[in-house]
């Protein structure tokens, strides 16, 4: 099993079509799961908590929600997309992309912290460690030069949210992409060839 977590910056992007078609594509050799983000459904939520009208606990289950949104989005340009509620049915492959919804297994779960500080990085996170995914990789909008980061960095940056890293204790396989996975995913036969290209995040 390999994590895809999807920004949710590309909600607006002219090429999420095209990566969601080349995930489709090498989800027929390796089973990928993709973790989205909420983007403006998400950032809406922010705005209502702002307004002192719900507390930071159901804010952030509400912002999970919000990703949900987004995977439905997700839905309607591929509809052979598998949305996935559960923990155990991820384990199976059946040679079709997978989205995982969230909100009501986190909104349950004593291991996730329910701040704001937990965006869906730390979803993807968490969900790495809990099944032990073979890799996982942010797919984010920015641009990065080089090829190993330090977390703490990427999130001292606002790159990564700051709870992240309390999922990631002894786990490895993490890499970070920005748009230039279009090119190198068109390319790539397998997700193993394409996750073995990209960026490093070291812990």
């Amino acid at each position: 099993m390999w994590i895809v977590k999807i920004g949710g910056s590309w909600i607006n992007n002219p090429n999420l079509s095209n990566l969601i078609k080349n995930l489709q594509r090498l989800s027929n050799k390796d089973n990928i799961i993709i973790v989205n983000g909420g983007g403006v459904f998400s950032d809406s939520v922010r705005l209502v908590y702002e307004s002192k009208r719900m507390s930071e606990k159901t804010g952030n289950y509400i912002a999970l929600k919000a990703t949900e949104l987004f995977s439905h989005l997700l839905k309607e340009i591929d509809k052979n997309i598998c949305l996935v509620d559960d923990i155990e049915s991820l384990r199976f492959s059946n040679k079709m992309l997978k989205i995982w919804l969230p909100s009501m297994i986190l909104k349950n779960d004593s291991t996730f912290i329910k701040n704001w500080e937990s965006t869906s990085d730390s979803v993807a996170a968490w969900l790495h460690s809990k099944i032990n995914s073979l890799g996982l990789l942010y797919v984010k909008s920015l641009t990065f030069e080089k090829k190993k980061y330090k977390l703490k960095y990427l999130q001292d940056n606002g790159v990564l949210d700051k709870n992240v890293d309390k999922y990631l204790i002894k786990s490895s396989n993490i890499k970070i992409i920005g748009q230039e996975i279009i090119n190198l995913i068109g390319a790539s036969d397998t997700f193993r060839e394409l996750f073995l290209e990209l960026n490093e995040i070291k812990l």
